[in-house]
């Protein structure tokens, strides 16, 4: 906190009013499952999105002037109720926000505002879900009694539906708003309800594996699965997949066809494996958790297609480390189409994995990748005011 702060100040000549964070996060199983109104597993992880702020005054039109340390780029953008509209740029996530605030009745005010993060950006860690969160605990400590806590996920999915067209679910955000440290999130979808479960074991580690291919949900193939599971849904009369267990959905494969029934059979056996993850985790049955973690990727990867080659590989490099060299299980996170493998693994093995995993995936793709450790954090909050 304490770099952003003297950056602030030598960027504004002034010190913030407010300093919040907000984490990245990564779901350790239960993919493609939460716009089925399904069940998933995520935690927010030891990185974060920083914002700091000051008030400006003397402004005739409330304006918001953002900076960017990481993209070294500025934007300036009006605080009036109804004038805000997505441009490409990365302040699309701060106006979205604002404009949901402004819905609500925000007194406009102009600011000055900096962010700074090291949730990697484009991999599946949620830095836009990062941004937006910590966006709306900012706004928070303008306007108080504004949006209630329990309001945010659903705002932040509202602003990233419109202003970044990408029709995401609920997780990223009800994750990074409202995790705690120690603890994974358990959600169920349709009743936005949680259960946070204990994850503590210290012989036990998270280890997220940036696989450095860039993914791209605005190019419509996100969309495109959402469309597909929404057909299935119409073929076999129900709501949502959430509605279908394993048996209705092999009852009409016929009917289904090849596209929809896999895309059914994904979601509501991922379902299945997320609930006995929960269980697993309860037991410390790391070697279980393992197993359905690779299950996971089957699945990702042969029925909602959602993987990549390059994925694939680091799924099949974690199992040739085995649990003999610290690796319980790993799968694809995320959206899918390139970012991050995450894997269940023996804490005192990470160096040795990490070593073995950038070895072979750079003999087998020439690219280089990036891997961190982490244990649940703690979800977004002011850190200083």
């Amino acid at each position: 906190m304490n770099e952003i702060v003297e950056k602030f100040r030598k960027r504004f000549s002034r010190d913030p009013e407010w300093v919040v964070s907000a984490p990245g996060r990564v779901n350790l199983i239960g993919e493609h499952t939460d716009h089925n109104d399904g069940f998933v597993l995520p935690m927010a992880i030891e990185r974060h999105t920083i914002v700091a702020a000051a008030r400006r005054d003397g402004d005739r039109q409330p304006s918001i002037f953002a900076c960017s340390l990481n993209l070294d780029d500025d934007d300036e953008f009006s605080v009036v109720k109804g004038s805000l509209k997505p441009t490409g740029k990365w302040t699309d996530y701060l106006k979205g926000v604002l404009a949901e605030f402004l819905e609500r009745g925000l007194a406009a005010e102009s600011l000055d505002l900096m962010v700074s993060s090291n949730v990697p950006m484009g991999c599946g860690l949620s830095s836009s879900a990062a941004l937006q969160v910590a966006m709306v605990r900012l706004l928070q400590q303008l306007n108080p009694g504004v949006v209630s806590d329990d309001a945010v996920p659903a705002l932040c999915q509202t602003a990233e539906h419109k202003f970044a067209g990408v029709p995401v679910g609920i997780m990223d955000q009800f994750c990074i708003a409202n995790a705690r440290q120690g603890y994974v999130v358990y959600l169920d979808c349709r009743a936005i309800q949680a259960e946070h479960i204990p994850f503590e074991d210290p012989h036990v580690a998270v280890l997220i594996v940036d696989s450095k291919v860039s993914r791209e949900l605005r190019s419509g193939a996100y969309a495109e699965r959402r469309g597909q599971c929404d057909e299935a849904c119409r073929i076999m009369g129900i709501g949502k997949l959430r509605d279908a267990s394993e048996e209705r959905v092999e009852a009409a494969r016929n009917s289904l066809g090849d596209v929809c029934f896999r895309r059914a059979r994904h979601v509501t056996t991922e379902n299945s494996r997320t609930i006995e993850a929960v269980a697993a985790i309860g037991q410390k049955d790391w070697a279980r958790i393992g197993e359905l973690m690779y299950k996971s990727h089957d699945s990702l990867r042969d029925d909602f297609e959602v993987s990549c080659k390059e994925l694939d590989i680091l799924v099949d490099l974690a199992k040739e480390i085995g649990s003999a060299g610290g690796v319980y299980g790993a799968r694809m996170t995320g959206g899918g189409f390139g970012g991050c493998m995450v894997a269940l693994i023996k804490r005192d093995s990470a160096n040795e994995i990490i070593e073995s995993l950038s070895t072979g995936y750079h003999d087998a793709t020439a690219r280089e990748l990036t891997a961190y450790v982490s244990s649940p954090a703690a979800g977004a909050r002011l850190l200083s005011q």
